[in-house]
């Protein structure tokens, strides 16, 4: 009798272990999903600027403060963990080059979102988002199918089969529009608006008067170079270029933008991207695994400061980045010289800079003079109906602008996007949020209308590849463009 007692007790302890143990990794994989899903409410895929968990560092000298005291050490970036030390015999391919990257290519096909019922109804929506992640095997945004704004990607939403260029915020689900009003409301870098632009009598240029006003006012596209002050007077001047991308790059003859938009999975657009003389990507997007859709050439790689800041993208150590010419860009306050740019960048891109430069000399690397952004901005600005968000523009629409002033024909690819519209944020990620298409943090609704009225190509190109073509600044006559840049 006291050995079935015994066994009975020691069952029913097994049980309750179990029960607790099976309670207890249930509750640390809802509090995994609350904290992934919630840690940054809508993402850097689209504001462009991530919440800061940690303090970002803000020095222009790479330093490391010891545990038992306040004393700064210098660490060679080449002894970094991680850090895959640069050959500097060897030099970097410039074109043609294939990229890698460690992201997984076995990408699942997009399903439906199913329902929760009535209980999501009844539940706080962070802890719906968190059922989402750890049962609905995609991750999605804050402005993901709410208030409206996924009408805008259906069989008949209200994008249609091609780009209207004369969208406005007013068009967005509720959601989406609150968020786009309070950022135009924000002014975080100082932007003094002026000109003809936000008001609804503003006339509407024709294609050639606005691409001639691009070329006439969007000076030569800039970037610093090493007798520019205040960084020739800095020890690690010579890192930078002595000359201006511009005078180094091209001329090419035609050229492929690239956008990440996931619209670009399944389009079979590989070989015709490759086959131009140059091409042109964005931040981590990667060509291994994707080269059917995307295409495998890589020319010119646009990244900003919070890539190369960000442990996630593992700039110093990622093969990704270590082919073809790097152009970054940071955003600087709107009436910032270039000292006080210096010292209140977004993201530390000098320090990432200099650290990279030394893994990589010999490869091309090049910083945008942040005026230009804000010089493409106001061009933005000055045409469109409504005040824009006051902060810079993508780099899909910089890297654009860079382009035609490079080449002779530029081919934009799922900038505006296609037949294939989707709320997939990139074609190599699993992140659905309308916010990646419609803008929230950057001022993209507008970038794309203005686009789509510079466009030389057909709605069927659009329509059918997601492609615009673009001709490049040389190849303009802006004399018989008929007034081509009023005030």
């Amino acid at each position: 009798m006291d050995r079935v007692s015994l066994l009975w007790r020691l069952r029913r302890r097994a049980r309750r272990g179990a029960l607790c143990m099976a309670f207890f990794c249930i509750s640390m994989a809802l509090l995994y999903a609350l904290c992934a899903e919630n840690s940054v409410p809508v993402t850097d895929a689209i504001f462009g600027i991530r919440a800061r968990t940690r303090a970002q560092p803000r020095t222009h000298s790479v330093i490391k403060v010891l545990r038992g005291g306040a004393k700064p050490v210098y660490v060679d970036p080449q002894k970094l963990p991680g850090v895959i030390p640069g050959d500097p015999r060897r030099p970097i391919p410039v074109l043609s080059s294939p990229n890698h990257t460690h992201e997984d290519s076995h990408f699942p096909t997009k399903r439906k979102r199913e329902p929760l019922g009535f209980f999501a109804r009844l539940l706080p929506r962070p802890l719906t988002r968190a059922l989402e992640t750890l049962f609905g095997g995609r991750r999605r945004g804050e402005l993901s199918g709410r208030g409206g704004d996924a009408e805008f990607f259906g069989p008949h939403g209200l994008l249609g089969e091609v780009w209207n260029d004369e969208m406005s915020s007013s068009m967005l689900g509720s959601r989406l529009k609150k968020v786009v009003q309070n950022y135009q409301a924000m002014n975080k870098y100082g932007v003094e608006a002026g000109g003809p632009g936000g008001v609804s009598s503003r006339p509407k240029l024709t294609s050639l008067q606005l691409l001639c006003q691009f070329k006439d006012r969007v000076d030569k596209v800039s970037t610093l170079t090493s007798d520019l002050q205040p960084f020739s007077a800095l020890p690690w001047a010579v890192q930078l270029p002595p000359d201006p991308l511009t005078s180094d790059l091209g001329p090419f003859g035609s050229c492929a933008v690239v956008s990440s938009a996931g619209s670009l999975r399944y389009s079979g657009l590989g070989k015709e991207i490759d086959s131009h003389d140059a091409v042109l990507r964005f931040n981590a997007a990667p060509t291994a695994g994707y080269e059917k859709d995307v295409g495998s050439k890589t020319t010119i790689r646009l990244i900003n400061s919070q890539v190369m800041a960000s442990d996630d993208h593992r700039f110093l150590s990622s093969s990704l980045y270590s082919s073809g010419v790097l152009v970054a860009w940071d955003p600087a306050p709107y009436s910032a010289d270039l000292m006080q740019w210096y010292n209140r960048t977004d993201y530390p891109i000098f320090t990432q800079y200099q650290r990279y430069r030394r893994l990589h000399p010999l490869q091309p690397f090049y910083i945008l003079h942040p005026h230009f952004q804000w010089q493409v901005w106001q061009r933005i600005q000055d045409n469109m109906a409504e005040p824009i968000q006051k902060n810079p523009p993508s780099s899909g629409l910089l890297g654009t602008i860079l382009m035609m002033s490079l080449c002779e024909v530029v081919h934009v690819y799922e900038f505006l996007p296609s037949r294939r519209k989707t709320e997939l944020c990139h074609y190599y990620q699993r992140f659905y949020d309308a916010a990646c298409t419609l803008g929230a943090y950057h001022p993209l609704l507008y970038e794309k209308n203005l686009v789509k009225r510079m466009n030389q190509g057909s709605d069927r190109d659009i329509y059918t590849h997601g492609r615009v073509t673009l001709p490049g600044f040389t190849q303009l006559n802006c004399t018989q463009s008929g007034g081509g840049v009023p005030d």
